[in-house]
């Protein structure tokens, strides 16, 4: 994201905040409240309380009018490149773990919402961390739809906007350096323990638990754009009285499983166009079916066709919400292939899929089916191996290559507490197949969603209809040089995860 020159990180961050008071943004549209909101499944900790793969949603609410802009240097927008801050507004955070939800208004003036026109990152940053200014801390987003609104949009804070892409709570971003910075000592990003956000309820921490390192005896992360292979969410709303629905979670031992993206469609009669889609079914961890995958043999497809199922559309801030008939949708994840998402009647892979493959698998002229190998298998035709992570946690657990810590303890099952992100595909048949300009790096690069799903599926508002219109479409005629999108195609579209979470009765 940011690229300030870390040899004047003391004096940046003392004159840093005299910019931002005098050196105003001026909107191209007038004056609007808005809440910036993120979304990511991370591990945090408030006081001494660690929780694993919480829900952690962070929402600021201020006004456009009070957005700022500051020159940076930047190679990628050629010596000069402008970073966007909002500082002043309310912060909170809600934090899911368990069954249970704990809210906390951090104090003001600790995180403000940031956007790197030119490095391509937009999120949360904050005035802590051993420089007193963190780009990507508590949260942050490159790559994905998040790198292409922040680089080509015009005003990408100032309207409604739904995002997704890889995500960061880094403290000493970019951990490798970039431009003039020369990266933290190791390579890693620094703990935050030492650094809390103080809030109404304790201190709170975000960590960085899920990332791909140089090798196998490294700590230090392999890229600093696609090196996190946590995904997230960053949205811009105005301020909403829609309140979001309210389902049960079920009693005893329960597993809810949560996929979380931004995507087009339609729920019965209501249209939408990148809107975040939130696919939920609560169920029974013993309903948990396995079989060898037809990929890999060695490893398992699990399934879970037993459950109470939702979706919920946030179009624009507006909420709509439906349940699922019976049988319509269940959870599936083919760790053989490194494919997971909720399938259906129509495909084992639709309505969404994590980690599909992005090429024509087989070949241009014998694609017939999408989703039947991940996205590991791009990369492996390639022989580039080491770039298997910007698939998420689904493609690192399919071909490990040097996964963090953090990866390695993720449980290939459906059955068991775990977090599966990649690129998200919703699509019942096939992609188109184009983009010439892409062909050194993958051959056959897939394009949009070819077509509709033969029916919709039964929801309690009628049918739901999805179809992927971004996909890799969102390619520039010109790739991006640099570390802002070097890959291009897929690496510029939606993304997402699939969180599983096994509750016990106790909790």
């Amino acid at each position: 994201m940011i690229s300030l020159n870390r040899t004047t990180a003391a004096v940046a961050g003392r004159c840093f905040l005299a910019m931002l008071f005098v050196m105003a943004f001026a909107p191209a549209v007038r004056a609007t409240p808005m809440v910036y909101t993120g979304i990511v499944v991370t591990d945090v900790r408030v006081g001494n309380n660690l929780m694993h793969n919480a829900s952690l949603t962070i929402s600021f609410a201020g006004d456009t009018d009070d957005i700022l802009q500051v020159p940076v240097p930047s190679q990628e927008c050629g010596g000069v490149g402008y970073f966007l801050y909002l500082t002043k507004g309310t912060a909170r955070m809600q934090i899911e773990y368990l069954g249970h939800t704990r809210t906390a208004r951090l104090q003001d003036g600790q995180i403000f919402v940031a956007l790197d026109q030119c490095s391509g990152g937009i999120g949360f940053g904050s005035f802590l961390g051993p420089n007193g200014l963190e780009p990507a801390y508590p949260m942050a987003l490159t790559l994905g739809t998040a790198e292409w609104a922040a680089i080509e949009y015009p005003s990408p804070l100032t309207g409604s906007l739904s995002t997704t892409g890889a995500a960061w709570s880094c403290i000493g971003f970019p951990p490798g350096g970039i431009d003039a910075l020369p990266g933290t000592p190791d390579g890693a990003c620094i703990s935050p323990d030492t650094y809390p956000m103080k809030s109404d309820i304790g201190n709170v921490y975000v960590y960085q638990p899920y990332n791909e390192l140089n090798d196998p005896t490294s700590v230090a992360i392999f890229s600093n754009h696609s090196g996190s292979t946590n995904r997230g969410l960053f949205l811009v709303r105005p301020p909403s009285r829609t309140p979001a629905p309210s389902f049960s979670a079920g009693e005893g031992t329960h597993v809810v499983y949560t996929l979380q993206t931004v995507a087009d469609g339609s729920l019965g009669k209501h249209t939408f166009n990148q809107a975040v889609v939130t696919l939920q079914m609560v169920s029974d961890p013993r309903a948990v079916t396995t079989q060898s995958s037809a990929v890999d043999p060695t490893r398992n497809v699990y399934e879970n066709k037993t459950g109470y199922a939702t979706v919920t559309i946030d179009d624009g801030g507006q909420i709509y919400s439906a349940e699922f008939a019976p049988g319509e949708v269940f959870v599936r994840y083919d760790a053989g292939a490194g494919v997971a998402g909720f399938g259906s009647p129509i495909s084992p892979t639709y309505p969404i899929a994590l980690g599909c493959a992005n090429t024509a698998y087989p070949s241009d002229s014998s694609y017939t089916a999408d989703c039947v190998q991940g996205t590991a298998f791009d990369y492996l035709s390639i022989t580039d191996r080491y770039e298997i992570f910007h698939g998420g946690t689904v493609a690192q657990l399919n071909y490990p290559v040097s996964p963090s810590a953090g990866v390695k303890t993720l449980p290939q099952s459906l059955a068991q507490s775990t977090l599966l992100t990649g690129t998200a595909h919703t699509c019942a048949g096939v992609y188109t197949i184009g983009f010439a300009t892409l062909d050194q790096y993958f051959p056959g690069d897939l394009g949009v969603c070819g077509g509709p799903a033969p029916r919709g599926l039964h929801t309690s508002r009628g049918p739901l209809f999805l179809q992927d219109t971004v996909g890799s479409s969102l390619i520039p005629s010109t790739p991006l040089s640099g570390e802002a999108g070097a890959d291009g195609g897929w690496d510029f579209a939606n993304t997402g995860y699939l969180h599983v979470e096994v509750v016990h009765g106790d909790h």
